[in-house]
C-alpha cells in the first residue's frame, strides 16, 4: 500500500473512531439525564411551590387585605391554587373554591407534616373537585395563630411540563451529537499531514469532545464503582467518605438540570408576562435572604436586607421568576465574596421598583462585565465549580427580568465590589 493510501486509511479509521466516541458519550449523557428527569422535575416543582408558599406566608402577615384576596393574587401569577388552613384543619381561605363549603383538612398528609413544622407534600385526587393535584404545605402565623399555607398544582400541568422538558432534553442530545459529528468531520477534513500527525489530532478531538459533553454523571459513575470496591474491601470509612462525595455530585447534577429546566421554562413561555401578573417583591426578597442566611453565616459574611418600599408594593413579575432572580443574585454574591457583607436593598423610583444586591467581593474585570449575563460564562471557573455553580445563574436572572420587561445591570470595581441592579415596573394593586 502506498503512503497516500495508508494516510487515507488512517483518516477513515480516525473519523470512525470520532463518531463512535461521540455516540457513546451522547448515549451516556442521554441515559443519565432522561432516566431521572421525571423525579427531578417533580422535586424541582415542589421546591418552587414551597417558595411560593413561604412568600404567601410572609404576605399574609404583612398585608392588610383579606386572606382570600392575598391568596388569589399570588395564585393568579402562576396558575396555582392556594389554601389557608387553621391549626384544627378548618379552611380559612381559598384562592379558587368557597372555603365555607370545604371539608376539614386535619387528616390531609401534607397538613399533618406542615403543622409539625416540616415541609409537607402529597399527591392525590382532591375530594373537593375530583382533580389530581400535587400539594406542598408550610406552617405560618395568621392573626397570631398557628396555621398552614398550602400550594397545589394539577398533575396535568406537572405532566405537561415533564413532556416539555423531555423533548427539550432530546433536542439538546440531538444538538450535542450534531456538534460532535461536525467537529469530527472538520477534523477529518483538516487531517492532511503525515500519518504520524493523525494520532495527535484524534487525541485532541476526543479530549475536547469529552470536555464539552461531560456531566457530573461521570463523577457519579466513578464514585459508585469506588464505593463498590471499598465495600468489598470492608473499608467502611472510605465508603462513608465516598458516599458524601457522591451526594455532592448528585446535588451538582440536580442543580444543573434544575437550571436547564428554568431556562427552558423562561424561553418557552416568552418574555412578555401575562397582563396583571405581579408579586409582593419585598416578601419574596425577605424569604430569599432568610433562605441564604445560614450559608452567609457559615462563610462569616453579613447578609442584610434594606426594604425601602411601602408595605405591599408589587412588582410586575411572576412570584416564581422573582424568587429565581433574588436567589441567584444573592447566591452569586455569596460565592464571590470572601469577607465583608452582601446587602440587598429595595427602593421605589417613579413607576419602577429597584432591587440591588451589593457585595464586597472580588469584583469583575471591566472586559468581563459585558459578558457576565451570558450562558456558561464564569468570572472565576475554579471558584464557580467549587461553590456548585453551573454558569447559568446570571443568565437566568437576565431572562426572567427581560421577560418581565425589566432591566438587569452590573457595576463592578475589580478586586473590591460589585452591585447588580434589577429594575422592574411597579404594579398597581388597587
Amino acid at each position: 500500500m502506498t503512503e497516500t493510501g495508508r494516510v487515507h486509511g488512517w483518516r477513515r479509521w480516525m473519523f470512525g473512531g470520532y463518531v463512535l466516541v461521540a455516540a457513546v458519550l451522547v448515549a451516556v449523557w442521554g441515559y443519565s439525564i432522561l432516566v431521572p428527569i421525571g423525579s427531578l422535575i417533580e422535586q424541582r416543582m415542589k421546591e418552587g411551590m414551597a417558595s411560593v408558599a413561604n412568600a404567601a406566608a410572609v404576605a399574609l402577615q404583612t398585608s392588610d387585605l383579606p386572606a382570600s384576596d392575598v391568596l388569589g393574587r399570588i395564585a393568579a401569577t402562576d396558575d396555582l391554587r392556594l389554601t389557608l388552613i387553621a391549626s384544627d384543619g378548618t379552611v380559612l381561605a381559598e384562592s379558587i373554591e368557597d372555603d365555607a363549603a370545604m371539608q376539614n383538612h386535619a387528616n390531609r398528609p401534607e397538613f399533618m407534616e406542615a403543622i409539625l413544622g416540616e415541609e409537607g407534600s402529597d399527591r392525590r385526587v382532591s375530594e373537593t373537585d375530583g382533580t389530581e393535584y400535587l400539594y406542598v404545605a408550610v406552617s405560618c402565623t395568621y392573626q397570631d395563630e398557628l396555621a398552614v399555607v398550602r400550594v397545589s398544582r394539577t398533575m396535568e400541568q406537572v405532566n405537561a411540563l415533564k413532556t416539555n422538558y423531555l423533548w427539550t432534553s432530546l433536542g439538546l442530545l440531538a444538538c450535542a451529537l450534531i456538534v460532535a459529528l461536525a467537529a469530527a468531520w472538520f477534523s477529518f477534513r483538516r487531517a492532511r499531514g503525515p500519518v504520524r500527525k493523525l494520532e495527535s489530532v484524534r487525541t485532541d478531538f476526543v479530549a475536547n469532545a469529552s470536555h464539552e459533553l461531560k456531566t457530573p454523571v461521570a463523577g457519579i459513575r466513578l464514585l459508585a464503582d469506588s464505593i463498590g470496591q471499598a465495600s468489598a474491601d470492608r473499608d467502611f470509612n472510605m465508603v462513608e467518605a465516598l458516599c458524601s462525595r457522591l451526594e455532592s455530585e448528585s446535588e451538582r447534577l440536580q442543580i444543573l438540570v434544575g437550571d436547564l429546566m428554568d431556562l427552558s421554562r423562561l424561553e418557552d413561555r416568552g418574555r412578555a408576562p401575562a397582563t396583571g401578573v405581579s408579586c409582593d417583591i419585598g416578601a419574596v426578597a425577605a424569604t430569599s435572604v432568610e433562605a441564604h442566611r445560614a450559608r452567609a453565616e457559615e462563610a462569616g459574611l453579613r447578609l442584610t436586607l434594606h426594604d425601602g418600599l411601602p408595605s405591599g408594593t408589587h412588582a410586575a413579575i411572576a412570584a416564581t421568576d422573582a424568587t429565581l432572580v433574588c436567589d441567584n443574585l444573592i447566591a452569586n454574591a455569596l460565592a464571590y465574596t470572601e469577607r465583608g457583607s452582601v446587602d440587598v436593598s429595595l427602593v421605589a423610583k417613579d413607576h419602577d421598583v429597584i432591587l440591588s444586591v451589593h457585595d464586597t467581593g472580588i469584583g469583575i474585570a471591566y472586559i468581563g462585565q459585558e459578558r457576565v449575563f451570558e450562558r456558561f460564562y464564569r468570572v472565576d471557573t475554579a471558584r464557580s465549580r467549587e461553590s456548585g455553580g453551573t454558569g447559568l445563574g446570571l443568565s437566568l436572572v437576565r431572562h426572567a427580568v427581560e421577560r418581565a420587561n425589566g432591566v438587569a445591570e452590573i457595576v463592578s470595581e475589580p478586586e473590591h465590589r460589585s452591585t447588580f441592579t434589577v429594575t422592574l415596573h411597579k404594579q398597581r394593586t388597587g
